[in-house]
């Protein structure tokens, strides 16, 4: 993993890294990390997060962009949407098309630099996608346009991302104040953003496949942590609410 992180810049943006992920992790209930104690932590923060952000769903279509095995994608379903999944790994997609029932979700291979929809969905989702697949802010912003033509009049994105500039960063080398500057000059007006997973601990937990009972009690010291006053910066993922701005007054 250590010499993965080293070459991310080449080797997160490519499918045939996720499809070796998929392989790897086949039968596995989440992937995230090697910790599974972990990214089964982190997955109950992320829904919490979804029940706050997202009231109502039913009836609406929803967009899983990069939806992986489509872990996201089943729980949106369950909700009472109508849910796609797209993605870029062939070999995701087939664990995804193998863990659900029936046609809901529906997944489709696909890339985030493909997005060509317009005004198909009530709520586009990503999960750790756009800061893996986008290398830099043009990138970013191509796909963040896109995004912005998919949604539906009063439709909203919901990205949880880890947004770093520096050390901690993924593919996309950005601090969470250009990242935002980026979404405003695509046409997006952020309602409220969040921090996810105190990456201290992290650092800590993630590489070693702890159990729970180690797991646990160190995850909710960094998760009470990042409630204190000035700590708030030291989230891995920052979850972003936000609508397209009324066309008419969108930049050329």
């Amino acid at each position: 993993m250590i010499h993965q992180r080293r070459k991310r810049e080449n080797l997160y943006s490519t499918a045939a890294y996720w499809d070796s992920k998929a392989a790897a992790y086949d039968n596995t209930a989440v992937s995230m990390w090697p910790n599974q104690a972990l990214n089964q932590l982190y997955e109950i923060e992320l829904q919490r997060l979804l029940g706050r952000y997202l009231s109502d769903l039913t009836g609406l279509h929803i967009l899983d962009l990069g939806c992986g095995t489509g872990r996201f994608s089943r729980w949106f379903a369950r909700q009472g949407a109508r849910v796609t999944g797209i993605d870029f790994s062939s070999r995701a997609l087939a664990i995804a098309q193998k863990q659900s029932m029936g046609n809901n979700p529906q997944y489709r291979h696909g890339s985030v630099f493909e997005l060509a929809e317009e005004q198909g969905y009530d709520l586009i989702f990503t999960w750790g996608v756009l800061t893996l697949a986008c290398r830099d802010q043009d990138e970013l912003y191509d796909v963040l346009t896109r995004i912005g033509r998919a949604l539906r009049p009063n439709g909203r994105l919901l990205l949880t991302e880890p947004i770093h500039q520096g050390f901690l960063h993924r593919v996309l080398n950005l601090n969470l104040a250009n990242f935002l500057a980026v979404m405003r000059a695509a046409g997006f007006q952020v309602q409220t953003k969040a921090p996810l997973h105190f990456w201290p601990t992290r650092l800590v937990l993630a590489y070693v496949p702890w159990p729970m009972w180690i797991t646990a009690p160190l995850y909710y010291l960094g998760q009470a942590a990042m409630k204190l006053p000035g700590l708030a910066s030291l989230g891995d993922y920052h979850a972003i609410l936000a609508r397209p701005v009324d066309a008419a007054r969108r930049p050329c």
